[in-house]
């Protein structure tokens, strides 16, 4: 019985510090999921539709992991305080333990490719290069 009255007094007084102090508090740190088109720049530049990806019900762990490969959920990415571990260049680069993980070409190839091959709810993705890559003007 006490340490059930010591874990609730612990969680409040945790909940009180986080109302009561919004600079410390999570809230006001949150990712916004971008809206707009992203482009993955490169020799080849590709497009990449965040909010079509999140209209048709895909988990954000889908592409976003953590250092031990496990899926990020939503709520872990939005009280992120910081963005850029979400580029998967951030890990993916020429630092990265497997050669074959080391480009983002390779990368993006093998889940984007395969995952649009396999379809999601019945939708397949587009495969071929125009679908993604964007022409570069001369």
């Amino acid at each position: 019985m006490r340490s059930k009255i010591i874990t609730l007094t612990t969680t409040l007084t945790i909940a009180i510090f986080m109302i009561t102090n919004p600079s410390k508090s999570t809230e006001n740190q949150k990712i916004t999921m971008p809206t707009e088109e992203l482009v993955i720049e490169g020799k080849k530049p590709a497009r990449f539709p965040h909010s079509t990806h999140l209209a048709i019900g895909l988990d954000c762990g889908i592409c976003h992991h953590d250092e031990e490969h496990q899926p990020l959920s939503s709520l872990a990415i939005k009280v992120m305080v910081d963005s850029s571990t979400l580029h998967c260049v951030s890990c993916h680069n020429l630092k990265h333990p497997d050669k074959k993980l080391q480009k983002a070409k390779d990368i993006f190839h093998a889940l984007c490719k395969n995952c649009h091959k396999a379809g999601y709810e019945g939708k397949n993705g587009p495969t071929k290069c125009t679908g993604c890559h964007i022409k570069k003007s001369k």
